[in-house]
């Protein structure tokens, strides 16, 4: 079972990095025309769509999270509680990582920074979100036996 700790802990390190990277290099690229506006109606077309779907995206993956970890059998064996975390974890950082994506791909377009900020908040909650042996044993709610194991 540690190995499918170990690797939860590295798609979560590769989310991570993907997303920082990319926002490297928007802003490597856009560093000399980026300017901060948060009024509406100078971004028109983008302002409310980049920072509602960050938003969005956030509170979906913490509803999906609660929902599939509450759906797992407490009863199951501890292979397949894991399994339905693995599942549970991975759709609620690919929805943080797709918030985090898209606003950075807002701020790539429109050299506006105020997307990173959005951007910024679903990288926080991805980096947050990472895998440890206390969160799978309190989400699950291992006992002794298959705490061990771990």
């Amino acid at each position: 079972m540690n190995t499918k700790l170990k690797t939860l802990q590295i798609i979560h390190l590769a989310l991570c990095s993907g997303v920082f990277l990319f926002a490297l290099v928007t802003v490597f690229l856009n560093r000399e025309t980026m300017f901060f506006d948060a009024n509406p109606q100078t971004t028109a077309p983008f302002n409310p769509i980049f920072p509602i779907m960050g938003l969005i995206t956030i509170s979906a993956s913490i509803f999906f999270f609660r929902n599939l970890i509450a759906k797992i059998d407490k009863s199951a064996a501890a292979d397949a509680k894991i399994n339905m975390y693995q599942s549970a974890f991975i759709i609620s950082s690919a929805l943080l990582e797709g918030g985090a994506l898209f606003n950075i791909v807002g701020f790539f377009m429109t050299r506006n920074s105020f997307f990173l900020i959005f951007g910024l908040a679903n990288f926080v909650f991805l980096v947050l979100k990472r895998p440890t042996k206390d969160k799978l044993i309190s989400a699950l709610q291992l006992q002794y036996p298959d705490t061990e194991a771990l």
